[in-house]
């Protein structure tokens, strides 16, 4: 038989079968009038071709048929296409606006477009969009009947999926003595944080099956597939203990070399004495252990007990953790800290980019950007500081007048943080901030009284501004310009509120349908040049980075009509992928903003954060 690696010619996929169960939401099936084409284990002789499909288009290189393992097939059709693939080549369309891992809000809404797309299909398609590393990817799906001895239900799910040969099994990289202990920690905090994401899609069962664990070229954690049966399997063939994440860990280090097993002892000596309910509860398991091995030595095993680290490994009590959790266990995940474990930034991208837009003639947007970074190599590994200012305005006023508010407030604010921030200094107070801003509308008010500006003529300008110290964020904000965070954690928010006379009635209690059909809804409450100082006050907001984010500034131009939010699949998702550069994918982003708004200039930084746990320096 031939080999991925060396026919190339091939289009090769992974075939996976899943029983259908009538209580199980996402493997349960409608009711069908068709019980459609009968596939029939082992019939067919040794050398006759063998289908996954009833449509004979993937042909299997295995004349086994098993439910629980994927079948490597070929497709006969590559030219075809499917309607999967259609779907994940459009999924900017139909993923528009939705919270697209929540299952509760993607199903039904794609199953309304498409009656027959089943729940299983529709799950692969979701989860890929947002971990397209991690999940593979879905090539086809269909459902028929199925009479095997291993299946014990009436329909069965048929998918296609991306075949990756390159990804590695998890269990060699954990014997690899060449992988560090600190990247082996990190698909620990991964298996954690993978586990959350995957519990509303009922397929968090993946993360319990060694062989179903893979590491890709790029060291990225990979699921081979979703697993939505284990616990149902398990209990049609026997009774068995509730699935346990801690006894895959326990597996993997079983068979890891001594060493580590001895880095890893505190840990599970934990994992077997404390009886854990809660993912939560494990994660700060880990975070203890990070914190006990910075202040702690390490214990030489071997030495204090004459036992082996294998022999210790061997003798852990049993340990489960269940996979169904009691309804107020899924609050206290969604409430857990996304990262306890020490972080370090590894890369921080920036990129800025204005636009005139389709119907102005000129630009009154303005921004600066003063980034600093140094990287210092030890041997503990990378160290990274950054340092940086970001700044951007929308003027207005008309006659170029805008233009000059908007540069004035930017150059101001530089000017003073240039004197008062030195480099590698902590981040300046909210007071030295409101101070800065401050200053730059005094500058563009007197500038207003010298030209004689007044009334409706005086010039002003909007102001967004972002102060940088490593992990933490000091940010400021007047008039309507905004400043968004994103991350595929806790999706896209919008950090500053408006200052405009609709939001300020929504503050004041009046409903937002009220508040917004008044003809002056939109009219700024505050903004820097008009009025002096007693007439404005700044917004000054403290963020920190946990976890990789997109920290988006800009002007209204891009953020009109809910913009930012109903692209963010396919817009937002791309900006948080290291592998594209920063200002390719805000150059998309602009030009979206154009398509849907244009009516005004479009202006936008974006600020890019990669972290990983502090833990080369623990082992």
């Amino acid at each position: 038989m031939p080999t991925a690696q060396t026919d190339q010619n091939l289009k090769l996929w992974w075939g996976v079968l899943y029983p259908a169960y009538t209580d199980h939401p996402i493997l349960a099936v409608s009711n069908r009038n068709s019980e459609g084409t009968v596939f029939e284990q082992d019939t067919n002789p040794p050398n006759a071709a063998a289908f996954f499909d009833p449509q004979h288009r993937y042909q299997r290189w295995d004349h086994r048929y098993a439910c629980d393992l994927p079948q490597l097939v070929q497709d006969l059709q590559p030219e075809e296409p499917t309607l999967l693939e259609a779907l994940r080549e459009t999924a900017q369309d139909w993923a528009q606006g939705l919270n697209i891992l929540d299952p509760s809000v993607v199903i039904p809404h794609l199953q309304a477009q498409y009656p027959d797309l089943s729940a299983v299909a529709i799950a692969y398609l979701a989860l890929h969009l947002v971990y397209p590393e991690t999940i593979p990817a879905i090539h086809d799906a269909w459902l028929d009947t199925v009479s095997t001895s291993n299946l014990p239900a009436n329909y069965c799910h048929g998918i296609i999926l991306d075949y990756n040969h390159t990804a590695r099994p998890l269990q060699d990289v954990w014997q690899d003595d060449n992988i560090s202990d600190g990247q082996i920690f990190q698909y620990l905090e991964d298996m954690i944080e993978l586990w959350k994401t995957l519990e509303p899609w009922h397929c968090h069962y993946s993360l319990l099956t060694v062989r179903n664990l893979a590491v890709n070229p790029d060291d990225q954690l990979r699921l081979r597939q979703l697993d939505f049966t284990l616990p149902l399997v398990k209990t049609f063939e026997r009774p068995t203990p509730p699935p346990s994440l801690v006894t895959v860990w326990e597996e993997l280090f079983r068979h890891a070399s001594s060493r580590r097993q001895a880095v890893f002892m505190p840990l599970l000596v934990s994992l077997s004495t404390a009886p854990l309910e809660k993912i939560s509860e494990i994660q700060m398991l880990l975070d203890s252990l990070a914190s006990t091995l910075r202040t702690e030595p390490l214990p030489d095993f071997e030495e204090e007990t004459g036992e082996s680290t294998g022999d210790l490994i061997n003798e852990l009590p049993d340990i489960t953790l269940s996979s169904e959790s009691p309804e107020e266990d899924h609050t206290a995940i969604e409430d857990a800290p996304t990262a306890l474990l020490p972080r370090q930034l590894v890369q921080v991208d920036v990129a800025a980019q204005t636009d005139t837009g389709r119907d102005r003639h000129h630009n009154e947007d303005f921004y600066l950007i003063d980034h600093r970074q140094q990287v210092r190599l030890t041997p503990q590994g990378q160290q990274l500081d950054v340092q940086g200012l970001y700044v951007l305005c929308d003027g207005m006023g008309g006659h170029a007048e805008g233009e000059i508010a908007s540069s004035l407030a930017t150059k101001t604010i530089h000017e003073y943080f240039e004197q008062t921030w030195p480099w590698q200094g902590e981040l300046p107070s909210a007071e030295e901030v409101r101070k800065a801003i401050y200053r730059a509308n005094e500058v563009i008010f007197a500038t207003n009284d010298q030209k004689g500006k007044t009334g409706s003529g005086r010039m002003g300008t909007t102001l967004v501004m972002a102060l940088v110290h490593n992990y933490h964020l000091r940010l400021g904000h007047v008039g309507d310009s905004r400043i968004y965070r994103f991350t595929k954690r806790q999706g896209l928010q919008q950090l500053t509120i408006d200052h405009e006379v609709g939001q300020r009635l929504i503050q004041q209690g009046v409903e937002p349908e009220i508040a917004y059909g008044r003809p002056d809804a939109y009219q700024l409450t505050q903004a820097l040049g008009p009025r002096n100082n007693e007439a404005i006050y700044p917004e000054v907001i403290d963020l920190d980075i946990e976890e990789d984010t997109l920290v988006l500034l800009c002007s209204d131009g891009l953020s009109d009509n809910r913009c930012l939010e109903t692209h963010i699949i396919s817009h937002l998702v791309p900006m948080l992928d290291f592998s594209i550069p920063l200002s390719q994918s805000l150059h998309k982003l602009i030009d979206m903003g154009n398509q849907v708004n244009g009516h005004d200039n479009l202006t936008a930084i974006a600020l890019r954060f990669k972290l990983r746990s502090v833990l080369n320096a623990l082992f």
